[in-house]
């Protein structure tokens, strides 16, 4: 018995021997980790960083706009020229080693960044030859260089060249032009085809701020500026899209003092075509005029009415098909104004309510504050949904807005449909 056993431990210890994975045996090393390293300028771009110490298992480095990337070699992204500091943690069977280092981009390569959102809506696509920018004014005197909140850009204070008596705003005519022809280039135009100055920008869009390098954006250097703030060239880009570019500065960003506030500059793309923004669908008609919408209630869904809540393109229900006059609101219009203000109207034209809204193209919905749609607090919707005041906008044309929820989103449970508001332009 004793021997059987035996031969059976031996078969297993044979059995176990040969299935163990193999292992690497590595010497272990007599001193820490060495943080020489190597650089592959292959592509000068997209630099290869390397650590040389082969008892090295595992490499971090970190680089000045926030990005860690783990490995003894790393690929870098830099489109632009310039020098780039870094720093590194590496490991090995002794313990870890900190230090840094640099990396120098002799020339840029704007060709990279072609696919990137930011950079095509500032300097269009590839090909156009650049993206020239205007003062977003439908008249002389709109709030297009303005004070703000220092704590909310958003947060509106004071225009000093509002209106008949304001001050005429300095560069009226200004243009500029981003573009990515052989460099990174801004160029500022007095007028139209007039060139005034030209520089270079430099955009992170980690922290959405854009540099303006040996030029200046019109009226960069406002009498109610703090110089030293507006010389930097530095702004923050709080709206940016194929339409519209909103550029900021904290006017007291080392504690404020008599500059406790911001200033923004509002632009709109020079050669965009107004009815193909949907923000100008909206607020305006075919021909230029300001518009007001009204419930569809010829529509064969009617004004008010419940969706799929994967399709707001198939109809479920209209509990209002017997009798339009039953929908909340039914007579109400409303109109929405370029300046992002927001009105509600009874059927004589009353004022019922007057707010805001906002627009994000990047996912065409709009947001109300201070206000609502007719209807909003339909009796059939969840009113969790409906107290976001957020609407997803799926049809928004000359003769057509369609206004939608997801009744579904926050208690699906109980709600397992989605909601649709549909209007037309009033006469």
């Amino acid at each position: 018995m004793k021997n059987i056993v035996y031969i059976y431990t031996l078969l297993m210890g044979c059995f176990m021997l040969s299935c163990s994975p193999e292992v690497e045996l590595r010497e272990q090393p007599s001193q820490l980790p060495s943080l020489s390293y190597s650089i592959d300028a292959t592509d000068p771009n997209q630099p290869i960083l390397s650590i040389d110490d082969p008892s090295v298992f595992n490499a971090n480095w970190y680089f000045e706009d926030g990005t860690m990337l783990q490995g003894k070699s790393v690929q870098c992204f830099y489109p632009l020229e310039g020098n780039y500091k870094f720093t590194m943690t590496a490991a090995n069977g002794l313990g870890m080693a900190n230090g840094e280092g640099e990396v120098t981009v002799a020339e840029s390569n704007p060709g990279m960044v072609y696919g990137i959102p930011e950079y095509i809506a500032l300097c269009g696509k590839e090909g156009e030859g650049g993206k020239y920018w205007v003062w977003d004014q439908d008249a002389p005197g709109g709030n297009v260089s303005y004070m703000t909140a220092d704590y909310n850009w958003e947060e509106f204070w004071w225009n000093p060249y509002a209106g008949d008596a304001g001050a005429t705003l300095s560069d009226l005519l200004n243009e500029i032009k981003f573009d990515l022809e052989g460099g990174f280039n801004f160029t500022r135009f007095e007028s139209k085809g007039v060139e005034l100055e030209k520089g270079s920008f430099s955009l992170n869009i980690d922290e959405m701020t854009i540099q303006i390098n040996n030029a200046s954006i019109p009226n960069q250097y406002d009498g109610n500026l703090d110089e030293n703030v507006a010389a930097t060239g530095k702004y923050h880009i709080k709206v940016i899209s194929d339409y519209e570019l909103l550029l900021w500065q904290d006017q007291g960003p080392n504690g404020g003092g008599s500059n406790d506030y911001g200033w923004a500059w509002k632009f709109k793309a020079r050669d965009l075509v107004p009815t193909d923004d949907p923000v100008y669908k909206l607020c305006f008609d075919g021909n230029g005029a300001p518009k007001q919408w009204k419930f569809d209630l010829e529509a064969s869904s009617g004004g008010s009415y419940m969706t799929d809540p994967g399709n707001y393109d198939v109809f479920w229900w209209n509990p209002y098909a017997g009798d339009a006059s039953t929908l909340q609101d039914y007579d109400n219009t409303i109109q929405f104004h370029k300046d992002g203000t927001y009105q509600r109207f009874a059927s004589d034209g009353s004022e019922i309510e007057a707010g805001s809204y906002t627009y994000d193209r990047s996912v065409d919905a709009i947001t109300f504050e201070g206000a609502t749609i007719p209807n909003y607090n339909e009796p059939n919707l969840d009113p969790d949904v409906a107290a976001t005041q957020i609407y997803e906008v799926k049809v928004v044309d000359t003769d057509e807005l369609l206004l939608w929820q997801d009744g579904s989103a926050l208690n699906p449970n109980d709600y397992d449909y989605g909601w649709a508001w549909k209007f037309v332009p009033s006469e």
